[in-house]
C-alpha cells in the first residue's frame, strides 16, 4: 500500500499554479500581539494591554476567554467574535490587571470556545510560504509572556529606531512606556534627529539599509550633540572604522557567546550606563535563552569601555559585546548581546539593560 498526501492547485500569479497539500486546520487559531508584555513592580496600579488576534479558519462565531494567571485579573473576562469567511483576523484587547503577582514571569492563555461552546485548541498558526518550498506551518500554544519586574523607566523617554532584519525590539521599547518613531529613508537623512533620547538601529541594520550607511555621519553628529546612539548587533556591513566615532575591528567570522548560561562578569560596575536608571549586575543575566551574543567586536580604541566579559566553555573571554564610548557630549554604543532573542521571551534583565540605554541621555549629570 502507497500512502499519498492529497493535493490541490492553487494559483499562484504571475508563476501559474502550485500542488499543495490540502490542509486540516482548526475552526479558529489565536495569537497575541505583541507576544510578550513587562509591568514594573514599581507602579502602585496600571494595567496592561493584552491584544488578542483571532484568526478564522471558517465562517462562525467563537469567544475567547483569557485565562489570567495567579496574581492577575483580566477585564473584559470573555468576548465574542464573528468570523464571516475563512482567512478573517479579528483582534481583541483586553485589560492585564495585576494584584499581588511578585516580580518573575508569567504566562498568560486564551480558551477558545465556538458556537456551541466547545472548546477549541487554543494554538497560534504562523503559515510559512516561500517559493520554490512546501507551506508549511508552525503550531504552538498561544501564550502571552509577561515579565513582572522591578524597574525604573524616566517618563517622556523618545527613541528612532531603524529596522534591521527583523526583530521585536521595538514593541519592548513601547512595553517600556517609550514614545517610539520608526526611521525612514527620509527622516534619517533629513529629519530633526534632536527632538530623541536615544536612537537605536536594529538587528543587523547596515546590512539592509543603505540609507543608513548614507546617514551615518548625521546619526554621529546626533550623538556628538548630546543624544545616545545604540547600534545592536551587526555583521561585518558595519565597518567600526567607518561608521563608528571611533576606531574598532569587527571581522567577518565574530565571536559569539552560545551558552545561554556563560558566566558574565561586570567589568565597569561604577559605569552610568550600568546604574541608572536601573542598578545593572550578575542577576540581569539569569534566565536567558538561546545565547548570550553574537558579532562581538575583536578590537577597539581605548576610547571605548567593555561593559561585560563572558565566554563559551574552552573559548577565550570576550569583551567585545557591549562597547560605549563618551562622543562629544554624548555617547555610542556598540551593544551586541542577544536583547531581540530575550525580550519576546519576556527576561526582566534584558528589559532593565534595555531601558537603561534607552534614558541615558536623561540622566541627571
Amino acid at each position: 500500500m502507497v500512502t499519498v498526501p492529497v493535493v490541490r492547485l492553487e494559483a499562484k500569479l504571475p508563476y501559474g499554479h502550485e500542488r499543495r497539500e490540502v490542509e486540516i486546520l482548526p475552526p479558529a487559531s489565536v495569537s497575541f500581539d505583541p507576544g510578550f508584555a513587562a509591568f514594573s513592580t514599581d507602579q502602585a496600579a496600571g494595567s496592561l494591554r493584552a491584544r488578542v488576534v483571532v484568526r478564522g479558519h471558517r465562517a462562525g462565531e467563537f469567544r475567547i476567554r483569557p485565562e489570567a494567571p495567579e496574581g492577575f485579573r483580566a477585564e473584559p473576562g470573555e468576548a465574542s467574535v464573528r468570523i464571516g469567511r475563512a482567512g478573517e483576523e479579528v483582534r481583541l484587547d483586553f485589560a492585564l490587571i495585576p494584584g499581588a503577582a511578585p516580580a518573575g514571569r508569567y504566562l498568560l492563555r486564551a480558551s477558545v470556545f465556538d458556537e456551541s461552546g466547545t472548546a477549541l485548541p487554543a494554538m497560534e498558526i504562523q503559515r510559512i510560504a516561500h517559493r520554490d518550498l512546501p507551506l508549511r506551518y508552525l503550531v504552538r500554544p498561544a501564550g502571552l509572556r509577561i515579565a513582572v519586574i522591578s524597574l525604573s523607566v524616566p517618563e517622556g523617554i523618545r527613541v528612532g529606531y531603524v529596522r534591521g532584519a527583523g526583530d521585536e525590539v521595538p514593541a519592548a521599547i513601547e512595553a517600556l512606556g517609550a514614545a517610539l518613531v520608526f526611521l525612514d529613508e527620509a527622516s534619517l537623512l533629513r529629519g530633526d534627529l534632536s527632538r530623541f533620547d536615544a536612537i537605536v538601529t536594529g538587528t543587523r541594520a547596515y546590512a539592509i539599509r543603505p540609507d543608513l550607511i548614507r546617514a551615518n555621519r548625521r546619526l554621529l553628529d546626533y550623538a556628538a550633540a548630546g543624544g545616545h546612539l545604540v547600534v545592536l548587533y551587526n555583521t561585518q556591513e558595519l565597518v567600526p572604522d567607518e561608521h563608528a566615532p571611533f576606531p574598532g575591528v569587527l571581522p567577518r567570522r565574530a565571536e559569539e557567546v552560545s551558552e545561554e548560561d556563560s558566566q558574565v562578569t561586570i567589568l565597569a560596575p561604577g559605569h552610568p550606563l550600568l546604574n541608572w536608571p536601573n542598578r545593572i549586575g550578575p542577576a540581569d543575566f539569569e534566565g536567558w535563552v538561546e545565547q548570550r551574543g553574537s558579532k562581538f567586536w575583536s578590537g577597539w580604541d581605548p576610547a571605548y569601555t567593555p561593559l561585560f566579559e563572558t565566554a563559551d566553555a574552552d573559548q577565550a573571554p570576550q569583551r567585545g559585546g557591549a562597547l560605549t564610548a563618551e562622543v562629544g557630549t554624548g555617547r555610542y554604543t556598540y551593544f551586541a548581546y542577544a536583547l531581540h532573542r530575550q525580550l519576546p521571551e519576556a527576561v526582566p534583565g534584558a528589559f532593565r539593560l534595555l531601558a537603561n540605554l534607552i534614558a541615558a541621555s536623561r540622566r541627571p549629570r
